[in-house]
């Protein structure tokens, strides 16, 4: 994994109907006792989860991800129940731990692990994010938990991965999502180079898609690479992570400084005012990547990363066609007013040109 800025909980957002849910939640946070020191030293609680818990076993994965889950009779023995939407968000169920079986860890980050696993009921397949309680006061997160809930709860799109909602117990919150099935697309690049410019072309149109749909509702991503975005069928991709999600409101400017070296843009580096441009850089950054394998700016330093950067210092290799070339150029421009909109790059000739191959896949 590349290094990533670490994390604020400095802006704030617009309250829907699940951050209403969610400010139960941080009564239950700010009783969570005293931080603990920046020792994150929690080795023997490390598969705690699934001590208790009979874990998920081997067999055929249910391909149905829109399938509603159903409501069952509180049990508050096993934790304290917040409500978990279903797909359509028109209905609200109640779930803890004891609902799913546990399996494989699907991922790590900073603030948690995610786990594959399977709702006993239904057998609908899930993903389940589960966070310390102590580490999100530690860290002075909960604004920030918040504000993710909220906005990934308010997506409807089929290229952002869906949150059914949360629950928590005494000691972790639980964030239950849409299980995507092949996973990330960085370790698929690690395990099998950059991509040939026909699927690139169709990951980088459905990534426009989804920042589109996001930038219409006035929200940025800002970490926005290979290790956020998940495969699912069909070649079909799904962006995920919102913990840097915010809110960009009447064309707002942000300050905070976040994302990941090798895709910040130059004014976030530089410490000034941006917009959701930041999102357009940084898709011309994974552009690149899915077809060379590797970042445009990428150097052995911090330091000698970001010159790069300040100077859009490109180097193509001579597989990658002049379109795509230009596409990338037309993204990575240093001034952000100058880079391409979201609607000209799902028009623009290289993706064009390749769209009717996609159905070859």
């Amino acid at each position: 994994m590349r290094p990533s800025l670490s994390r604020d909980a400095s802006d704030t957002g617009r309250r829907h109907s699940l951050l209403q849910q969610s400010k139960l939640l941080s009564i239950r946070l700010s009783n969570a006792g005293k931080r603990p020191s920046l020792s994150r030293g929690h080795a023997h609680e490390k598969d705690s989860i699934t001590s208790s818990h009979h874990r998920l076993s081997t067999g055929p994965v249910n391909n149905n991800p829109r399938r509603s889950l159903m409501v069952k009779k509180p049990n508050t023995a096993h934790g304290t129940r917040v409500p978990i939407l279903n797909d359509h968000n028109d209905k609200f169920e109640n779930m803890t731990l004891q609902d799913f079986e546990i399996g494989k860890i699907l991922g790590k980050g900073k603030f948690g692990k995610v786990y594959c696993v399977k709702h006993r009921e239904t057998g609908l397949i899930c993903a389940l994010k589960a966070m310390e309680k102590k580490e999100i006061v530690q860290y002075t997160i909960q604004k920030q938990f918040r504000r993710e809930v909220e906005i990934q709860g308010s997506f409807k799109h089929k290229n952002l991965t869906q949150l059914y909602g949360f629950f928590y117990d005494e000691k972790r919150v639980y964030l239950l999502m849409e299980y995507v099935y092949y996973g990330e697309l960085y370790k698929f690049l690690k395990n099998n180079g950059p991509l040939n410019e026909t699927l690139a072309s169709y990951f980088v149109y459905q990534m426009a898609n989804a920042l589109d749909y996001m930038h219409s509702k006035n929200i940025l991503h800002r970490d926005i690479k290979p290790e956020n975005i998940l495969i699912g069928f069909n070649n079909t991709i799904k962006l995920t992570d919102f913990g840097w999600s915010v809110y960009n409101e009447d064309g707002q400017k942000r300050k905070t400084l976040c994302g990941t070296i090798d895709y910040l843009s130059p004014e976030l580096i530089k410490s000034r005012e941006y917009n959701n441009k930041v999102d357009v850089w940084a898709l011309g950054v994974l552009t690149y990547e899915l077809l060379v394998g590797s970042p445009p700016f990428e150097e052995d330093t911090k330091e000698m990363t970001y010159r790069r950067i300040l100077r859009c210092d490109l180097k193509f290799p001579l597989n990658v066609s002049p379109q795509a070339r230009d596409l990338i150029v037309r993204l990575l421009q240093f001034e952000p007013s100058k880079r391409i909109p979201l609607s000209e790059v799902k028009s623009h000739a290289w993706i064009a040109n390749n769209r009717g191959s996609w159905t070859d896949l």
